[in-house]
């Protein structure tokens, strides 16, 4: 207990001093973010951060990350922007925190690259809480974000189904809906929407300057379906077959039916072969389905002959059916005609 009531003043100075040292530094603490519009200076300027603050080095936690950062500073202020730009990239890239994002987009807003600065300072306000970000007050972010908006294009996204893959100009920006509004270049874009399972959505926006553009995007699901096309001249099968044998006036037997079912059957299977193995003679992609049909009829072919022979073995004098089956595939349909005449 003795040693907790020494570190409570030690802990309390400390917090005091970093406060003062930050006032002093012009880097504020983060408040509550305002209702009130964001009012944007046409010619903002943006000033550096110190990274030698108590706030900063308990912030910014890993040495090596300072480190970067301490070189990219000194770049920058020695004019060498692509340079210190890599080098802020390697800071974020080593510890992927907030500040370290928000570094990186501010030396992006200072060297006139707002469309990135946008999107990273667009990225720790949607994924992170205001207490995450430290070195620099919230009312200061959403400025410089704003001033950054001013200079580019927002495009407001609604889709109708979440995951969404938005793409500009071939770019992968977002997926939707984790951000509502996406930022672009002022001029034409080609957005794209993907989706597993839907088909994609492609809309051309043209947008200016400081412009917001509302985009609905309606998702269709992707129904698959498979045509085949028949050859242009029309193709006509004709079989008949008459069955008889013995007199006719012998009373029906019960094979009757039975060879009336089989003929019926071997017009089927006969014109379902030629049919079939007509067509996979082609050898387009639906080959197989067509032989898939020819080896069905085939298998028709011989149980219908199977009941024509039991039918006429166990009817020694049956009555004379006429069966008349006609296949026919056109252009744009097809069908088998049958008709069958008994007494």
């Amino acid at each position: 207990m003795k040693h907790l009531l020494l570190a409570s003043p030690l802990l309390l100075a400390v917090s005091v001093s970093s406060s003062v040292s930050l006032a002093e530094e012009g880097v504020g603490v983060s408040a509550p973010a305002s209702t009130e519009p964001t009012e944007v200076p046409e010619n903002l300027k943006i000033p550096y951060t110190v990274y030698t603050t108590d706030r900063a080095i308990m912030t910014l936690f890993h040495a090596s990350t300072r480190k970067l950062l301490l070189e990219a500073q000194a770049l920058e202020k020695a004019g060498k922007v692509a340079a210190a730009l890599e080098k802020y990239q390697d800071a974020y890239a080593h510890n992927s925190l907030p500040d370290t994002q928000l570094e990186l987009g501010l030396a992006q807003a200072r060297a006139g690259l707002f469309l990135p600065c946008a999107r990273n300072i667009q990225d720790v306000i949607a994924f992170w809480a205001l207490r995450d970000y430290k070195l620099h007050p919230v009312e200061e972010v959403r400025t410089v974000l704003a001033y950054c908006a001013k200079r580019v294009g927002t495009i407001a996204l609604r889709i109708n189904i979440a995951g969404v893959r938005i793409t500009v100009d071939g770019e992968l920006v977002m997926d939707w809906p984790y951000h509502d509004e996406i930022y672009v270049e002022p001029g034409s874009h080609e957005i794209k929407a993907n989706a597993s399972g839907y088909w994609m959505n492609e809309t051309h926006v043209d947008i200016k300057a400081g412009e917001r553009k509302e985009l609905r995007i309606a998702m269709q699901q992707r129904i698959h379906a498979q045509y085949v096309q028949f050859p242009t001249p029309p193709l006509h099968f004709n079989i008949n077959a008459n069955l008889s044998s013995g007199a006719k006036g012998d009373p029906p037997t019960w094979p009757k039916g039975l060879m009336v079912v089989s003929g019926v059957g071997m017009g089927l299977g006969v014109g379902a072969a030629g049919i079939g193995f007509g067509l996979a003679s082609k050898g387009d992609a639906s080959a197989n389905t067509w032989y898939a049909v020819g080896a069905v009829g085939c298998g028709l072919v011989g149980l219908s002959l199977t009941g024509l022979i039991i039918g006429m073995a166990n009817r020694p004098e049956p009555p004379p059916p006429n069966v008349i089956i006609t296949p026919q595939i056109a252009k744009d349909g097809g069908g088998v005609q049958f008709t069958a005449t008994t007494p």
